[in-house]
């Protein structure tokens, strides 16, 4: 730090020594160094040493070596010294607003991990406030919408800000941007009075920050799941609550916010959600809805898709997005799918040949050997395996291509075919080439909506296309809700599409077929 000090004032005194021709008493020669601020002696003492560069003159016959002098250094070491504590000084109270504010969003926490395991996420434990009393309620609500955001938006300050502001009168309201793409939301101390309200604010004031770099998003692509609870609520409840709501707006057409409360009711069903269900399918408490797909060639059904429909004795007919989730144990995904599968059969086995139905398995039965050899056994006997397409998650297949090749290859011999859904990228069109049982690809539900506004989508549809002509299977869309939807995805060349505009799920499969 003092060599361009010592550089420019050395000049001057090489200049003044230059004057002693012949040789000349040391101390002399030391009192004309302090004059320009240099001594003979080195810094002992740290850190004075750091600072501390030597600076050689040649003089007459000698050769002198100087330092910065102990004033000179010891202003400098002040100097050092006084910004190092400003450093610490700020780090420690850094640290200490940082210990508070984890401190206050532990105690808010929850103590689950995995949402596979009726718990849930890391990324959502800080969220869910454990306690409101009296009148007082607190909100948990979950979000996602159908666009991609901007790479220079870091999600996470957006939303906090944008939601601080506006949420500023509730002694609690914290954002969490999930890994999975989710905005997590609670706020706390809501009068049980302006939940509804607040909601609704809630699904603007997100749909506003998001239209701030997406000029032509709607608001339809914003959907919302939302919990309110009381004093003592189970947490993991809170959080299988909204998700679920989430999960009943985004397969609306027109709802964009649903809410539930956790109520006695709804808390004791739930918590025993596996057993009751599973009894209520044993039981055969449970219907099958047939959602039509329409091929746009020949302007007819030509499949219909099964949906299962559980009568619950305490919430009603319920959807299996809302209790799929909450069942872990193989045994009983292996009798939910088998239940599916002979209801299916059954009603199939009253039409007349030429009536297909096509039937979603759980991935978890898909790797399970015990029940790939009872369908397979089952399929055979019904004497419809013809008739019978099964769906596949695209990201499934690739994940475990080799397996499901000679799984599909065992289905050959009895004609079942194979529909790979929920497609969202262009294909991977070599190992497809020798699936010879594929008869069809389904577009994502997020690739699909309100695709006439986003060139992007549009393209992706189009590549999608282009490469399922060269295995020469068709391509359909899936919840297909608009004119301008329809319109758009016949220009791209879809082959058909299912959906709300078409027709809703219907109890009966004949129905459903004309």
């Amino acid at each position: 730090m003092t060599n361009s000090w010592i550089s420019d004032d050395a000049k001057g005194l090489t200049t003044q020594l230059s004057n002693y021709v012949e040789p000349v008493d040391s101390f002399d020669v030391h009192e004309e160094a302090l004059k320009f601020g240099f001594t003979p002696e080195p810094p002992s003492q740290f850190p004075l040493t750091w600072f501390s560069s030597q600076y050689r003159i040649d003089l007459s016959q000698q050769q002198l070596v100087l330092y910065p002098n102990k004033a000179v250094l010891k202003g400098l070491t002040v100097s050092v010294w006084l910004n190092i504590a400003l450093f610490l000084a700020g780090l420690t109270i850094t640290l200490k607003s940082n210990l508070r504010f984890r401190s206050k969003n532990n105690t808010a926490g929850l103590k689950a991990e995995h949402v596979g395991h009726k718990s849930i996420p890391p990324s959502a434990q800080e969220l869910i406030l454990p306690v409101s009393t009296g009148q007082q309620v607190n909100m948990f609500a979950m979000f996602k919408w159908r666009c991609e955001l901007p790479k220079h938006i870091e999600p996470q300050s957006h939303f906090s800000v944008t939601l601080a502001k506006c949420f500023n009168k509730y002694r609690y309201c914290s954002a969490k941007y999930l890994s999975s793409g989710a905005l997590a939301v609670t706020l706390s101390s809501l009068s049980k009075d302006e939940v509804e309200q607040t909601v609704k604010r809630l699904h603007e004031v997100v749909y506003q920050a998001l239209l701030a770099f997406r000029g032509d998003l709607s608001r339809s692509a914003v959907k919302c799941g939302a919990c309110f609870y009381s004093e003592g609520a189970d947490q993991t409840q809170v959080y299988q609550i909204a998700r679920s709501s989430l999960s009943v707006a985004q397969n609306h057409v027109w709802q964009h916010i649903h809410m539930l409360p956790l109520n006695r009711t709804l808390a004791e069903s739930l918590l025993d959600a596996e057993t009751n269900v599973i009894d209520d399918i044993k039981a055969g408490r449970f219907v099958l809805f047939f959602q039509p797909l329409f091929d746009f060639k020949t302007q007819d059904v030509i499949q219909s898709e099964a949906l299962l429909r559980v009568r619950h004795k305490t919430l009603g007919l319920i959807t299996a997005g809302q209790f799929i989730h909450k069942i872990h144990r193989s045994e009983h995904l292996i009798e939910l799918d088998k239940s599916i599968v002979q209801q299916a059969l059954k009603v199939l086995s009253k039409e007349p040949k030429g009536f297909t139905v096509s039937v979603n398995l759980h991935v978890v039965n898909w790797s399970n050997s015990e029940f790939l050899s009872w369908l397979i056994a089952f399929l055979r006997a019904s004497g419809r395996a013809k008739d019978v397409t099964l769906e596949l998650m695209i990201c499934d297949y690739y994940q475990h291509r080799s397996y499901f090749e000679q799984f599909f290859d065992a289905l050959s011999p009895l004609g079942a075919s194979i529909v790979l859904d929920h497609v969202n990228g262009p294909l991977d069109v070599v190992p497809l080439q020798k699936v010879h049982n594929i008869v069809g690809v389904k577009l994502a539900f997020e690739l699909i909506h309100d695709i006439q506004s986003s060139a992007k989508r549009r393209a992706v549809v189009k590549q999608i296309v282009n490469q399922a002509k060269k295995l020469q299977v068709p391509v359909y869309a899936v919840g297909v809700e608009t004119q301008d939807e329809l319109n758009c995805i016949k220009r791209l060349g879809v082959d058909g599409a299912q959906g709300y505009y078409f027709s809703a799920p219907l109890l009966e499969l004949e129905n459903s077929l004309n």
